[in-house]
């Protein structure tokens, strides 16, 4: 894939410092000072395994020796066996992996997140959403411009995602309009289904 765009030298001050806001934004977490989380985060083959660990955990899956050799650090560069074997012992010593015989195959072990550590992993995910959340408004609000948002408007577009988008606008004016009240928001409606406007 090529770079088909062109920015101007404000655009690309605009993007830089998005981008920069990103990486700040990764540690407003509870958990930057947890062991699990220096761990996993602290170089870039145990990142990687931990993204494979997220997945699959997100997919009601357990990770194989399988999956890892699939992985793939920065450099588009596939997890090395020996390495992914040095990651796991350290990581199942260390209480942060849990190791389990498959159902299938009692021969092959399968892993997962430790149960300690399973909350603080999700409630470190959801604090990333949030801040993704905070990140993209101010950025787009704030930080952009107009080329840049109707780029942004352009890329991807999709039905479900639209339909996702108008269902979050809907909850958030809920919860807006029920903490600020109707008189300091009059302008923010929540979006009923069904209703057509004519």
């Amino acid at each position: 894939m090529k770079n088909k765009r062109k920015w101007n030298n404000s655009e690309m001050r605009s993007l830089t410092r998005g981008e920069a806001m990103h990486y700040f934004s990764t540690g407003q977490h509870y958990y930057r000072d947890q062991d699990w989380y220096i761990w996993f985060l602290g170089n870039a083959t145990r990142y990687a395994i931990f993204q494979t660990f997220l997945w699959k955990y997100g997919n009601g899956e357990m990770v194989s020796y399988t999956d890892l050799t699939r992985t793939e650090k920065i450099g588009s560069q596939r997890l090395k066996i020996d390495s992914i074997k040095a990651t796991i012992r350290e990581g199942l010593n260390l209480g942060y992996i849990e190791a389990f015989k498959s159902e299938k195959d009692r021969r092959v072990t399968m892993y997962s997140f430790d149960e300690s550590i399973l909350q603080e992993v999700t409630d470190y995910c959801f604090t990333m959403r949030r801040n993704r959340m905070w990140e993209s408004a101010s950025f787009i609000s704030q930080y952009s411009t107009d080329k840049i948002n109707r780029e942004l408007a352009h890329a991807g577009m999709k039905k479900d995602w639209l339909q996702s988008i108008n269902k979050f606008m809907s909850m958030f004016a809920l919860t807006a309009r029920s903490t600020f009240g109707k008189d300091l928001l009059p302008n923010v409606i929540p979006i009923e289904k069904g209703n057509k406007r004519g």
